[in-house]
């Protein structure tokens, strides 16, 4: 039989931002899907970027800051599917896809100070609501769909980048998030069958200052309809239209 999945591209919760789970656990309660997949990058943890190093940001209480930004979120997303769909536990799959923004943490405990290594052991990102948790590129089948925060170029750690070129390198169908926008491909395999391949790296309302004038991107998540041995009809939500129809 085949399945409905909820696709959640990168959230990137650090403080101060707009939480986007608000209106996607409204769209979901409308949905109802069988499974929901968040692909990850989900606490931002600037306080863990090497990319700061030496900045305020890099100060323990930071560290604290970003992990209750990432729980709370969280916490706002599954109060609405309790009071508005409280049959999701039992109903609908819940999978988390751990992105290389997570991975900063896996990194800190291995190479961080002392001081900062205990203050992690302490407070922990909250991933009791999912049923299933995946390490860091470690792609995960559903219904013959690979997923995985992103897949990695064949001779080198770096993401492949587009839809068309994870065809050409994975030969199955597949769904990835890590770069943001939106990308579709699908091609004819020679055994007759199709192979589709999807990139949604960016659920969140806020702009990157790093991206500077290319913060342009598609925002939003994906609904995958009739997904069975690794094909699957889609439609896509912006926020924008989110929030249009969800905002209370």
């Amino acid at each position: 039989m085949s399945k409905v999945i909820y696709f959640i591209g990168d959230t990137q919760i650090k403080p101060g931002v707009k939480n986007p789970l608000i209106v996607i656990a409204y769209h979901i309660c409308v949905i109802r899907p069988d499974i929901i997949v968040h692909i990850g990058d989900h606490h931002d943890y600037p306080s863990l970027s090497n990319y700061d190093k030496g900045k305020k940001s890099h100060r323990a209480k930071s560290y604290k800051a970003d992990t209750e930004a990432g729980n709370n979120a969280f916490n706002e997303f599954f109060k609405i599917l309790d009071t508005m769909w409280p049959e999701h536990e039992n109903v609908c799959k819940k999978h988390f896809f751990k992105g290389n923004h997570e991975y900063r943490r896996t990194r800190a405990l291995e190479y961080g100070p002392d001081e900062l290594i205990e203050l992690m052991e302490m407070i922990e990102p909250d991933y009791s609501r999912f049923n299933h948790v995946h390490e860091f590129l470690v792609p995960h089948e559903i219904e013959g769909v690979a997923f995985c925060h992103y897949f990695q170029n064949e001779k080198s750690a770096t993401a492949i980048g587009t839809a068309r070129q994870l065809l050409l390198k994975q030969h199955t169908s597949c769904v990835a998030g890590h770069s943001q926008g939106f990308d579709y491909a699908e091609q004819l395999t020679g055994k007759k069958e199709v192979i589709q391949a999807l990139i949604n790296g960016a659920s969140y309302y806020h702009d990157e200052d790093y991206k500077k004038h290319n913060n342009h991107h598609f925002r939003g998540t994906v609904v995958m309809y009739n997904v069975a041995d690794g094909n699957y009809d889609f439609s896509r939500h912006s926020l924008t239209s989110l929030d249009k129809i969800y905002t209370r």
